[in-house]
């Protein structure tokens, strides 16, 4: 019942997205090192999950009135569920989280399909909850004891099989086109939406809400500047972002530390909003696969919120490319969600399928992998909870939806229950949200990065730009 993914512990699609133009310009596909293979016992993977699915399958149809389901929810957590054929009522109670049943198949739905049939039934509006968020919470206790649904619990392995086993045959990050088509269809849908849910800084990543009573504008600042801190950047040195967003970063840190900033998105309504909106004789937006730079060393290279989309079969492709082209002496940040469980990652849950399309989060095993042995790790820090407030601002800045009115009642509702999800998965520190900091190993570098425990929020700087403007 996973809010993000169900994975399998080792050993061993349509989306939602708008149908626009997704190749308005076609990307020459970028070589990659390594490919996707399947091999030994995960060949078995296939008849596995057919033979688990049958016997639950013929289990789940026994089960008419969600009992079984009933029972683990009111054994492990705090919810209260109520068949309500009238759905929630208008002044639910605040006191408790309470599951409102509208349509007796959800509890079908979710034995069957876990987390993906928890999303569908309620993009339906099969259910409801008086609070989604802290319901999402109480249904992620029950991710360590589905093995008391016995028999029952038998499709949701078979499911997370099947999610698998479409990757690992099929994966669509491997080439330049098939990144752009992931990328497009989550980023590329509309940025009437974005710029209103993120607000001024469109930052598009977890804020660092440091201090109390941080505002969202404040909290992506100090993120932004915590960035540029770690990179200890100098003026005149030429640097790089992998997965740019809408660039706001990029001009913060040419604005107030005259570095020379290069971005690369696929994301093609990213790319035209920065070259609209932050305009700097500083910053170069390019639309182009990180995989395909080539021919330039640069003193620094930072990356916010693309390691996700960059997907587990790749992560030695990025690191290989990094160390090509950042220069000896360099330093290099990462800053990425993470995930607190090791296993294969179910491409079939709901996030995967209506939100981002092949993405997958790295595990702290995945930094201590061989190809790390290039690198030297500086520092590592996690503050997921900020990210947690970060999804209940932009919540927040939807304002019910005003002004957005072009977005029917199931769009809404699949983008609200996203953000909670999200939210209940960082407050329960199941997300993780990482800065990582790296230098070459070997390196001629003569110390150690000690500007990283100095002070990282330096004063803002004497003369005004766009980002130590007066905040209200």
């Amino acid at each position: 019942f996973a809010a993000c993914s169900f994975v399998i512990p080792r050993p061993p699609v349509s989306t939602w997205a708008p149908q626009r133009a997704l190749a308005r310009g076609s990307s020459r596909d970028a070589p990659v090192s390594r490919q996707s293979f399947i091999a030994g016992s995960q060949l078995l993977l296939p008849f596995a999950a057919s033979i688990v699915g049958l016997l639950g399958a013929e289990a789940v149809k026994q089960l008419n009135e969600g009992s079984a389901l009933k029972d683990l929810i009111k054994k492990y957590t705090n919810i209260t569920v109520v068949d309500a054929p009238e759905g929630m009522p208008p002044n639910p109670p605040t006191d408790g989280v309470y599951w409102y049943i509208k349509e007796p198949d959800v509890y079908r739905r979710v034995l069957v399909q876990g987390d993906l049939g928890l999303g569908e039934s309620y993009m339906d509006g099969q259910w409801e909850s008086n609070d989604l968020e802290a319901f999402v919470f109480e249904m992620l206790k029950l991710e360590g004891v589905k093995k008391d649904l016995g028999l029952l619990g038998l499709p949701l392995l078979s499911s997370a099989i099947v999610g698998s086993i479409s990757w690992l045959l099929f994966p669509t990050n491997l080439s330049a086109s098939g990144a752009k088509q992931n990328i497009a269809k989550h980023y590329d849908i509309s940025m009437k939406l974005y710029e209103q849910m993120l607000g001024p800084t469109m930052q598009y990543s977890g804020a660092y809400y440091h201090a109390p009573n941080m505002t969202l504008e404040q909290a992506q600042i100090a993120k932004m500047r915590l960035v540029a801190e770690k990179l200890d950047l100098k003026p005149g040195m030429k640097v790089l972002e992998l997965g740019c967003g809408f660039s706001a970063l990029a001009d913060l840190m040419a604005t107030e530390y005259g570095v020379e900033v290069t971005g690369v998105t696929l994301s093609e309504d990213q790319h035209a909003y920065a070259k609209k909106h932050f305009k700097n004789p500083l910053v170069d937006i390019r639309l182009q696969d990180y995989r395909s730079m080539t021919g330039q060393k640069f003193d620094r290279i930072y990356s916010v919120g693309i390691f996700e989309h960059i997907g587990r079969n790749c992560y030695e492709t990025y690191f290989e490319k990094c160390q090509e082209l950042l220069k000896d002496d360099g330093i290099m940040v990462i800053h990425s969600i993470g995930f607190c469980r090791s296993g294969q990652w179910n491409h079939g849950g709901w996030m995967n399928t209506y939100i981002f399309p092949g993405a997958e989060l790295p595990t702290m095993s995945h930094f201590t992998q061989n190809f790390q042995e290039k690198w030297h790790l500086e520092d590592w820090q996690s503050f997921g909870v900020s990210y947690a407030k970060t999804l209940r601002a932009w919540k927040d800045n939807l304002n019910n939806w005003k002004g957005l009115e072009e977005f029917d009642e199931r769009f809404r509702r699949m983008w609200e229950y996203y953000l909670m999800c999200c939210a209940a998965s960082f407050q329960a520190r199941r997300t993780k949200l990482w800065q990582l900091v790296y230098t070459k190993y070997p390196s001629k570098r003569q110390d150690d990065c000690h500007h990283i425990r100095q002070p990282l929020l330096r004063a803002e700087p004497a003369t005004a730009t766009r980002w130590n403007r007066e905040i209200t």
